[in-house]
């Protein structure tokens, strides 16, 4: 298989079994996104989404402190 991204490899293949304990991924209208557990926030760590404008929404971007629940 053969994955083309620009993202480093380990972030799409984590090394460890326990850096995929800090995520989760939340269903949004047009897909999904994944946040990552920083301390005492949840920070936004990819989108996946059908809906174009969905990418261009400030709270759905990568590094983003995620708020809804």
């Amino acid at each position: 298989m053969i994955l083309y991204t620009p993202m480093a490899a380990e972030s799409v293949f984590p090394a460890d079994e326990s850096d995929w304990k800090n995520r989760k991924n939340v269903e949004i209208s047009h897909g999904m996104v994944t946040v990552e557990k920083h301390e005492s926030s949840w920070i936004v760590a990819s989108l996946n989404s059908t809906n174009p404008n969905d990418y261009l929404k400030p709270e759905y971007q990568p590094g983003s402190v995620w708020e809804k629940r």
